[in-house]
């Protein structure tokens, strides 16, 4: 008798700290993570196995410097933007309609304490981002593909496979308001406004000027040829990592269709260089030439004229090559074949 008591409640033991939770359980689990569950060694089990009555999204990570995971770093805020944003309308993780359960779940590796998560699905690579149905187990499961465009894209593409795979349509994605960057600019446009007020004539006057609006004009062609336009739609990542982490990588070579945005800022320098050579060419170095004309006490001085004029035309011809140099080296880098070179850089 005693041996069956004893054997009853080891096997009730087994059974509660290896099936899966309820959705009751699940919802606590969540409130107490603030959306989205932690995955541990000693959790894991319990949270995704069993007979288990809600749909699992699990977030495989790895967040840490020393990893170098640049899509791990893009990937983080956005998925807690969409287990958030489920967490707001379905505290308690259920549908609208109340049929369907879904709860969200993260492991960023730690080799003490989730280890085991990562080693139980097989996970060789990271990020990856898994669905689990109610029907099936903790070894079976079906991965999410991931959109190379980060940011919202990313975002609604994933929440549109959990709309399919699920059947839900009350799934909607809620951005938080950075609060930093709307105080900045209220702050900046009160600045201009208060400035503009104290000092309307100067401020007439710019708004009216040639070389302002002509400098704003090549600025802008600046950025938008550099490729500013194409990092704000794509959300693509500041700079990339090598695989063992030892280093950082500006520049995706062979790759024209795709960028780092820390490459925009290399070309944006090196158009502003060569148009500002280009303009001192035109326009600084005739004037200069025709401010040393004449010497302080007004008598002409055409030797030291001409010898500026030299020196000044010298140089920016010289910086136009070399950069441009760099700028063909550039384009080598991400036109693979490309055999043109005008100056070789060492470390391009």
């Amino acid at each position: 008798m005693k041996l069956t008591q004893l054997t009853s409640l080891l096997v009730f033991l087994y059974l509660s700290l290896t099936s899966a939770l309820s959705n009751g359980l699940l919802a606590k689990e969540v409130a107490k993570n603030k959306g989205t569950i932690t995955l541990t060694n000693s959790n894991y089990e319990r949270i995704l196995g069993g007979q288990r009555e809600a749909y699992m999204v699990v977030l495989l990570t790895s967040t840490n410097p020393s990893i170098g995971c640049s899509l791990c770093m893009e990937l983080e805020p956005e998925f807690a933007t969409i287990s958030d944003s489920w967490y707001k309308d379905h505290p308690s993780g259920l549908s609208a309609d109340g049929e369907h359960a879904l709860f969200f779940a993260k492991a960023d590796f730690e080799p003490k304490t989730n280890n085991e998560v990562f080693m139980n699905f097989k996970v060789n690579n990271v990020p990856r981002v898994l669905f689990l149905s109610p029907d099936q187990d903790i070894g079976t499961f079906n991965q999410i593909n991931l959109p190379s465009e980060g940011g919202i894209t990313r975002m609604a593409a994933i929440v549109h496979t959990l709309k399919d795979a699920i059947g839900i349509s009350d799934f909607e994605i809620y951005q938080p308001i950075n609060w930093g960057s709307v105080s900045i600019t209220a702050m900046a446009t009160f600045l201009v406004a208060l400035l503009v007020r104290q000092y309307k004539p100067i401020a007439i006057k710019m708004l009216t000027s040639k070389t302002v609006w002509g400098l704003g004009t090549v600025a802008i062609i600046v950025l938008w040829n550099a490729g500013y336009m194409f990092n704000s739609i794509r959300g693509s990542q500041f700079a990339g990592m090598t695989q063992d982490g030892s280093a950082v990588v500006y520049f995706l070579e062979g790759q024209q269709q795709n960028q780092f945005g820390v490459e925009t800022q290399i070309i944006s320098v090196i158009y502003g260089i060569l148009a500002s050579s280009t303009v001192a060419l035109i326009a600084f170095v005739p004037y200069a030439k025709k401010f040393y004309s004449h010497d302080k006490a007004g008598r002409p001085s055409p030797s030291k004229a001409s010898l500026i004029e030299l020196a000044l035309t010298v140089s920016f011809l010289v910086a136009l090559y070399v950069v441009y140099s760099a700028l063909t080296a550039v384009f080598g880098l991400k036109s693979s074949g490309y055999p043109f070179k005008l100056f070789r850089f060492p470390s391009i």
